[in-house]
């Protein structure tokens, strides 16, 4: 693990976690469609066409010079940080899914007060995710419950 933290030094791949949140990109792509399909109802198209990549098939694709690198290390990555990351990656990608499917049934049902909201409610949902994520790749494991969210804030 030590080998791995000093070769990651001047990359984007999170020395804590070895994971990157490069891989969002692949992710945020889709987000700020969404963001702007409620305006431009011709982006639907391309939020059709997205498709989920594999955090290993997203650096192979990168072109990135650390893409090799970030690939061996999402194999040595602590198990209960990449398992994190990968369900919430997978919770993504069927969020997406299941938002194209509404929005083309909203758009083709003519209720473009309804597809504007749905699009802009679930590109703030996903963008949320993708901070979750984030957080994820660095390393943050605790979570808060609302009883010490209130503490907080006494």
């Amino acid at each position: 693990m030590e080998s791995y933290k000093e070769r990651v030094v001047g990359t984007n791949i999170d020395p804590r976690s070895l994971l990157s949140t490069d891989y969002f990109n692949h992710f945020n792509e889709v987000v700020m469609m969404l963001g702007m399909v409620g305006d431009m109802p011709e982006l639907l198209d391309d939020v059709d066409t997205w498709d989920f990549k594999t955090y290993r098939e997203h650096f192979m694709e990168s072109g990135l010079g650390f893409a090799p690198l970030a690939i061996e290390c999402y194999e040595v990555a602590p198990p209960e940080l990449r398992e994190r990351f990968e369900k919430i990656a997978t919770q993504m990608s069927m969020l997406i899914v299941e938002t194209r499917l509404k929005l083309r049934s909203t758009w083709e049902a003519g209720e473009m007060d309804k597809f504007k909201d749905m699009a802009n409610l679930h590109s703030m949902e996903l963008q949320g995710m993708i901070d979750d994520g984030a957080a994820i790749v660095h390393g943050y494991t605790a979570s808060l419950d609302q009883s010490k969210i209130d503490d907080m804030f006494p």
